[in-house]
Order: C-alpha cells, then structure tokens, then sequence
C-alpha cells in the first residue's frame, strides 16, 4: 500500500507543481509594448448580466470528485511486477480501456475513484465486467468473485481502491469494467450529486476533463469514446459526456479544443456539438488554453511553429500571432458548422491577465478580431501574498487585509482587457479566476489552514461583490474539488460530499449566485 500512496502522492504534485508554474508569472520581464492595430470603431456591449461559472477539475480518481457513477472511469492502469508498480505504457492499452494482454509474471490494477463519503458508513460496490479472466481487488474489504462481477466492501477509511487483472484471455479479454454501489442504477452515467453541484453556475469550463494542457488529442480516430472504460486518458473525456452532462445540468459548456486538432477532429466535434447540444445553451469555444503560457507544451509548440512560419520578428509576436492563426483556423470550422444558429456559440481569445501586450499581438493580427466574440483573461488575487514568507504562521489575521487588498490591482490590470473588448464592440470574460497565494515555507499547516478559514469566504465575498461592480458577465472560477496541499490550493471543495460549512470559498460562491437570482 506504501507504493500506492507514493503514486496517488506524486501525480498530486505534479498537478501541483502545473498550476503553480502556469500561474506565476504576475511580474514578468520587462519587453516592448505591442504596435496595436487600430481597432475597427465599434460602440461597447450593453452592460451583460453577471454570471458565475467553474472550471471543473480533472476527471482523475486523486481528485477526490466523483463525478460518473462508473468509479473507474476515472482510473488509469498500473502494471504490477515483483511488488512493483508502474504506470502501464498506453500502446498496451486499447481506445475503450481495455489491457490487451499481460506479460509473464505480471498483473494490472485499475484505480477507482472513491465514492462520497456516506453517513450510512461503509459502501457495498459491485463491479461488472465482460471477458475472460482472473480478477481481484487491492484495499478491498471482503472481496467475492463470480464470473462477470466481483463485489466488495469500499470502507470509509480506505482512499483508493484498485480493481485487479492477475489474468486476461487475449481472445477475450476482460473489458468494460463498470464499479458502482451494488444498489445504483447500472444505466446512469453521472453521479447525480455531482450534476446538482455544477447546476447552480452559468457555465462550466471543461479545460481539465478535455486535457488541454498535457497537448497530445487532436486524432478523431484515437479521441476518447462515450463506451470507454476510462475518461481520464490523455485523449481527454468523450464529446458525447460533455455535452451530455451541460445537458442534464442546464449550464453552458466551455470547450477548450486541442491545439493539435485537425479539420476533421474540429468539425465532427463542433458537428456532434451542433446536433446534440441543447439548442438553449450558448457553447463557449477557445482553442489551446494558455498559448501565452511557455510552461505548457502547446505555448512551447506554439513558439516553433511561429518562427517557422516566420510570423514574427520577436518570439512574442510569432508565438501569439500563431496563435492567433490557429484559433481562426479553428473558429472558421465552428462558424461553417452553426451557419444555421451563429449565437449558439461564442469565440475566445484568451490572455494573461498581468501582462496584455503579446495577447494584443494575437488580437490585432489580420483579421482575427473579426472572427472573436469574446476577449478573455485569469482574474486570481492575492499571487504575491507570500512573496516574503512570514515569520509567524501561527496567526492567519494579519493575512487577510492584504489578500483582500489584492483584488483591486488584479481588476486593475483586467480594465485594459474590458477596454480593448470595448473598442471592438466583444465581450470581455474571465476563463479563470479566485485566490492564487502559494507558500514555499516550513509550515506544511498554512494553506489548509489558510483555506479552511472563514475568512477566506468574506475574501471571495469581496472579489465576486467587485467583479459584479466593475464588469458584469461571466467569471469562471478555478477550479471545483481537489485535495489541500501544503503550498497552494485552488478547489472550492476538498472532495465530494464536503459539508458546506467546511468549504467558505464554495459558500461564498453559491450566497452570491443564490442572490444574484432573487
């Protein structure tokens, strides 16, 4: 088990130290301003209705979310040799989850996420399966086996449950493995929980289920499928549950297409989005997510096929300028689809938000603005919080008046995104936005600490008050659950099922959708 937490533990940080890195950059170095293109004289939108979106966090087991009733679809393989584990290689791992075959002396476990935590105590879970093999459990309690289904006990101290493969017919493989509790309709695809948690917003961001930053979807043929075992994957969740979950929960739904999406994978998603999305739902669409960002790889590949191309003469400018070639490249797709219904969908440019010049690069290249409804930036306060760590940690009071205090330097540099929006008669929107203070001192209790506080709450009180103030239309938060870390920590929820009263910053959230609508 020792082994097994080490995995949960590592792919925790690296998540960690991703956000992190993507977000820290509220200082950057000192480079020329960018030659704006005149803008095309345009009268500014009518003040738009504020609303509230979430980003939603990874669909993976270690955040803690259980988000399809279907407790491995979350889960990923592992390959046991020894007593040894480690991640299964993906070419032994076929499009619908399914291990193709083991090699000698070995077996594989699928990690399962862990069901909201019950007031009825322990959970009874059936896991159904199709193939032919020898299965068991790892942190299972009382596990009983019988052809096609292996049932067991999740207990409430147990974190992480593994379903095993010690053998697997190549022929017929075991595939299609199905783990809920053993009383649950075996027909429903979401937890209905989950669906009620996401209900309340606007809109929900689907950057992390649709794995824009790991950069490796964008094949129509490898994409992930509505009947595969495992949404996880690196191919991201299947178009047909996101649309489907924007369906049940009556929120919009916020696309983050592939930077390496080809024409076909671009269209058959806008098609199946077209056909499929509730005709009273608006799709936000974008293309990579944070191209600015060289910490991500589509920001890295962005950068080369700019100077390739030579888009450029600095390496800003043929960055973003590709960047602004690929998302045109992509809105075109989506405007020839929703011919029919061109208000259906919204088209976004995003930048950062301390540093707008290379965003204006992409703006005001030929004839980009044309083709965008909405400019874009991640409103987070509160990043330089602990740039100096204090000495004493022990009391949180002196934390928060500077915290708050943030919120008008982040809203401050947000004005030049709602001016340049403005100008151009678009939308000005926020694809991220809430507290951002990480913490590399000694003191492994500060963020929890910091977090958990009520105080906190009355922070996110301030910055939605002021955010509804100042520009009105959609804030989409980051992100919905994951668990606290010693150095920073994003999640309006720490897992499923969290009492309301222990998460301020969601409560926060909710009182002020609650009252946005009396």
């Amino acid at each position: 088990m020792k082994r097994i937490l080490v995995l949960v533990v590592v792919a925790l940080l690296c998540v960690g130290i991703v956000r992190i890195t993507s977000y820290s950059k509220n200082q950057p170095a000192a480079v020329g301003n960018a030659v704006e293109a005149p803008a095309t004289a345009a009268s500014p939108l009518p003040r738009q209705p504020t609303g509230y979106g979430i980003n939603l966090s990874y669909a993976a087991f270690w955040t803690r979310e259980r988000a399809f009733m279907n407790l491995a679809a979350g889960g990923g393989w592992n390959a046991i040799r020894g007593g040894s584990w480690s991640e299964l290689p993906s070419n032994r791992i076929d499009p619908d989850g399914t291990v193709l075959g083991l090699q000698a002396g070995e077996s594989v476990a699928l990690s399962l996420s862990r069901p909201p935590r019950s007031r009825h105590g322990d959970l009874a879970i059936r896991c159904r399966y199709e193939g032919q093999g020898t299965v068991s459990g790892v942190a299972m309690v009382a596990p009983k086996v019988q052809p096609g289904r292996l049932d067991f006990t999740w207990r409430q101290d147990i974190e992480t449950a593994f379903f095993r493969i010690d053998a697997t017919d190549p022929a017929n493989p075991i595939r299609h493995i199905d783990c809920r509790e053993a009383d649950a309709d075996p027909k429903l695809l979401f937890d209905p929980a989950f669906v009620d948690s996401v209900r309340p917003y606007r809109a929900i961001r689907f950057m992390d289920w649709m794995q824009a930053n790991m950069n490796r979807a964008g094949d129509w043929t490898r994409r992930t499928r509505p009947g595969s075992t495992i949404q996880a994957g690196p191919q991201g969740v299947a178009v047909e549950h996101l649309v489907a979950l924007a369906n049940q929960a009556k929120v919009d739904p916020w696309f983050v297409m592939p930077w390496n999406a080809d024409a076909i994978y671009m269209e058959n998603f806008a098609r199946y989005v077209h056909d499929h999305l509730d005709p009273a739902r608006t799709a936000y669409v974008e293309v990579g997510n944070e191209v600015w960002n060289l910490d991500f790889p589509a920001g890295k590949q962005a950068l080369a096929e700019g100077q390739r191309l030579k888009l450029g003469a600095t390496p800003d400018e043929a960055r973003m300028r590709r960047y602004a070639q690929r998302s045109v490249e992509g809105f075109r797709i989506w405007e020839r689809v929703f011919a029919d219904a061109p208000k259906r969908i919204v088209r976004i440019l995003s930048g950062q938000n301390a540093w707008i010049d290379p965003f204006m690069m992409a703006l005001t290249y030929k004839d980009t603005a044309a083709h965008v409804d909405a400019l874009s930036s991640a409103v987070y306060f509160g990043q330089t919080l602990f740039a100096e760590p204090p000495a004493d940690t022990r009391d949180l009071t002196p934390l928060f008046p500077p915290l708050n205090a943030s919120i008008a330097s982040t809203f401050e540099a947000a004005r030049r995104y709602k001016a340049a929006a403005d100008a151009r008669g678009l939308r000005y929107i926020a694809y991220e936005g809430g507290q951002h203070s990480s913490y590399s001192g000694p003191d492994k209790t500060l963020i929890p600490r910091f977090n958990r506080d009520p105080r906190m709450g009355e922070a996110y009180r301030l910055f939605l008050q002021g955010w509804d103030r100042e520009f009105g239309d959609l804030l989409m938060l980051y992100h919905s659950t994951s668990p606290i870390g010693s150095s920073i920590h994003f999640g309006l929820a720490e897992y499923s099922g969290q009492p309301l009263a222990e998460t301020p910053k969601r409560k926060a959230v909710l009182d002020m959708i609650a009252a946005s609508r009396k």
